[in-house]
């Protein structure tokens, strides 16, 4: 029985190859962004799954009182990591951990990485796998550990155990380490981030930092605990430390302690300040957009292959007539379709796992913070994943069009009375959808697209084209470095400072007049708003004649702060910072961005500091000779920094490229959908044209011979196509409208909203694609021989 249901599968899908092709190749495009979706999803959802002790493992961070709110922060003060095991009871394990950027050498060999200052739980506590050598023996102050690529960097080859790395001190004699062990590479869906592991000694050691120091603050703590409850009871155990701190840091005071878990520990990277593990969870839309991408275009797919089944049904008429008068049952009949259908979606498998092999790689690289890989045999789950969407796709794409065909009745059929094709309704509202979705991809690809420009050329309140940032680690050497470049006349101003634009501010509560708020605060070098391009809108800038009271007394505000005081006049407005500190308003600068477009312009000051306590430089150039002039500006640095390399990046690259990036991915990935969409829904409407037409063969040929033109014929065949493609537009504008919004809400907060453009052009063209895709068939069966079709059948 078998057998010959497999024989007269091959037979009926032999005789139909076209469309059997063309819904293979929809199904196999589709189920590849299905395959693209899961590991993007299982990407995003498996941070820090490597570690054993993962359910066990939670941060402790710190609130802080904002408005009377408090408010989490990622970090925590450096001493109470020791302090944790007296007070909270069941502690398996403690670890502090502070980040920090280190340059080391070996001969030749100068790299800057990033050493992670940890206690001597830290390797019990978390899985990095160490591959030679001791994994404790970071506990020796002489040792450390580093990653199989730092090893073959500095030594050329992996197993570097016993060889001596020098670590390059500012101001101080460098400091020779031994390799105690190698372990392997943090990877990307690890939260914690380093290439160096040493004991938290050397953190005062190597780098000075005073001991017991409640005014410092450090990236985590981690505990290790069975207590499923410490996230609550932990908190209130700890607080007196929170009184310890704010007596020594008035300026910055801990109004309390928070516990988060390694689940929410990513995400809570991305959302909060104060964090600086390394690593943090993709944006919510990262996740969204190709989860609504690949259910999309499988919808379309199963849309397609129903509706082509259901069309085609009209030549297996008599198969399924005999069939029955035979004895065969109904049951029989949905066995034979939906095996067939089941055979055409493990062909379809199989080409998306192809398709999947050049996807996978082609979206993984879109993304720099992401490395996925397509292994069936490493991802059991994905198999899984695989088996449940290819039992889902035949069950959608083709368990009603067997439902359907099965239950014709052998009378019926073998009399002729019985005819099947496009003009079902079933058809029409499926194809409805297929271009409803189409419509949708291409509204929202198109905003995307309208969104990327607006933002590109959006005035963000500073000159984002013309700034060359370089990061030393002093005051002196920033001095010597601006001395040595000065003489370049395509450098048209330079200025030192502690914060930039674009990479944040401190903040701080700022009194005036009986009001308080949380402002965003900026400190930066005398001639830094020139170098920035900030416009001044009332008052005056920091200038060299006010120099020294400026930097005692005065402050600038951006528009922003102005409104949040209700200031109609800033000049001459005071403000008190700590209690104690007080500043004159003598400036206003335009709004400006300093977190992007990603987030809600904050109340801004900025403070004049002197350039002894400054060691960022920032260059103002011009944008054509930008490129040349940081490649001599890392010239000069090799020329007088020998022991690190250049550390010389470009603003619109380096502080603005994220953005940049998830614009253009974001309509890579909607344009991706949208191609696929409109080819299908393309095909789809070909399909129901052609059958439509060879069923009203005679119906053409006799209106010929009665007079009709081409054109009325034509009209006749295309209106309720037209009609089912005019509605679609509508819903899926109305969709996409909604999509589009909400997608850009969660991802900026200041983007372009949709305008009758972003609606017009990809309706037009859908509209336009739609009447291209059956034209042609339309005309020649318009302008077929009456005769030829009156003897048809």
């Amino acid at each position: 029985m078998f057998k010959n249901f497999f024989k007269v599968t091959v037979r009926s899908l032999m005789k139909s190859k076209f469309f059997v092709l063309i819904n293979i190749i929809g199904l196999g495009l589709a189920l590849a962004c299905c395959i693209v979706a899961y590991l993007n999803y299982d990407f995003a959802t498996t941070f820090d799954r490597q570690h054993e002790n993962y359910d066990e493992l939670y941060a402790i961070s710190i609130y802080r009182d904002q408005g009377g709110a408090n408010v989490p922060y990622g970090m925590v003060p450096m001493p109470l990591g020791p302090n944790l095991k007296n007070e909270i009871p069941g502690l398996k394990g403690v670890s502090r951990i502070e980040r920090a950027g280190i340059t080391i050498k070996r001969d030749q060999n100068v790299f800057t990485r990033r050493m992670a200052f940890v206690d001597g739980d830290f390797m019990d506590m978390f899985s990095f796998n160490v591959i030679h050598g001791n994994k404790n023996a970071y506990k020796e102050l002489s040792n450390v550990l580093i990653s199989s690529s730092t090893a073959i960097s500095l030594f050329g080859k992996e197993n570097a155990v016993g060889e001596t790395v020098e670590v390059v001190i500012e101001g101080k004699p460098n400091q020779f380490v031994t390799v105690g062990g190698v372990f392997e590479d943090v990877g990307q869906k690890s939260t914690l981030q380093f290439q160096l592991v040493s004991d938290f000694e050397n953190f005062h050691r190597i780098l000075g930092v005073e001991k017991g120091n409640w005014g410092r603050f450090i990236d985590g703590v981690f505990i290790q605990t069975e207590d499923e409850n410490v996230m609550k009871t932990a908190p209130a155990l700890i607080q007196k430390y929170a009184a310890v701190q704010s007596e020594i840091r008035k300026d910055f005071p801990v109004s309390g302690f928070w516990v988060q878990d390694m689940k929410d520990l990513p995400f809570n990277q991305r959302d909060m300040n104060g964090t600086d593990l390394g690593a943090e969870a993709l944006h919510p839309a990262h996740i969204m957009a190709p989860g609504i991408m690949a259910i999309l275009i499988l919808l379309l797919a199963c849309f397609n292959f129903t509706n082509t089944a259901i069309a085609m049904s009209n030549k297996r008429l008599k198969e399924i007539g005999v069939r029955k008068t035979v004895g065969g049952s109904r049951a029989q009949l949905v066995f034979q379709f939906l095996g067939e259908n089941l055979l055409l979606c493990l062909l379809s498998l199989g080409l998306g796992l192809l398709f999947a092999m050049w996807l996978v790689p082609q979206y993984s690289n879109m993304w720099p913070n992401m490395n996925i890989l397509l292994s069936l045999s490493e991802n059991p789950a994905l198999v899984l994943f695989l088996t449940g969407v290819l039992l889902a796709t035949a069950l959608l794409a083709g368990g009603y069009p067997a439902l359907f065909v099965s239950r014709f009745r052998p009378v019926s059929i073998l009399r002729g009375t019985l005819r099947v094709g496009s003009s079902s309704i079933l058809s029409k509202v499926l194809l409805g959808f297929q271009f409803m979705i189409s419509v949708l991809a291409l509204i929202s690809g198109f905003a995307f697209l309208q969104n990327s420009a607006y933002q590109d050329s959006i005035d963000q309140g500073y000159d984002k084209e013309s700034m060359v940032l370089a990061f030393l680690n002093s005051p002196l050497e920033a001095e010597r470095f601006k001395t040595s470049i000065m003489e370049n006349p395509a450098i048209e101003e330079i200025s030192l400072t502690r914060h930039h634009v674009g990479w944040g501010a401190n903040g701080a509560a700022i009194k005036s007049a009986g009001q308080e708020y949380e402002v965003s605060i900026m400190d930066v070098g005398l001639h830094y708003a020139e170098v920035a391009g900030f416009q001044v809108v009332e008052g005056r800038g920091f200038d060299e004649q006010n120099r020294q009271s400026d930097r005692n007394n005065s402050i600038l505000v951006n528009e922003k702060m102005a409104a949040r005081y209700g200031w109609d006049n800033a000049i001459g407005q005071q403000v008190t910072l700590y209690d104690t500190i007080r500043y004159n308003v003598v400036g206003m600068v335009k709004d400006f961005f300093i977190y992007g477009l990603w987030e809600e312009l904050d109340p801004m000051m900025i403070r004049l500091r002197d350039d002894s306590e400054l060691s960022m430089l920032v260059a103002r150039v011009d944008p054509n000779e930008i490129q040349d002039v940081k490649a001599y500006m890392e010239t000069k640095w090799g020329e007088l920094i020998t022991d690190r390399p250049a550390d010389i990046l470009i603003h619109e690259q380096g502080v603005l490229g994220e953005a940049r990036t998830v614009n253009d991915n974001i309509v890579a990935i909607f344009l991706f959908l949208a191609v696929i969409a409109v080819v299908l829904s393309a095909i789809g409407l070909f399909t129901l044209v052609s059958i439509n037409i060879l069923s009203r063969t005679k119906e053409i040929g006799i209106r010929k011979v009665l007079g009709a033109t081409v054109l009325r014929i034509g009209t006749l065949i295309n209106r309720p196509f037209l009609i089912i493609v005019g509605i679609a537009s509508i819903l899926g504008a109305i969709s996409a409208f909604m999509l589009t919004g909400v997608l850009m809400d969660s991802i900026w907060k200041y983007h372009m909203d949709l305008n009758f453009l972003s609606f017009f052009i990809p309706i037009f063209g859908m509209l336009l694609i739609s009447l291209v895709s059956i034209s042609g068939k339309v005309v020649k069966a318009a302008r077929r021989n009456p005769v030829e079709s009156l003897r048809y059948e």
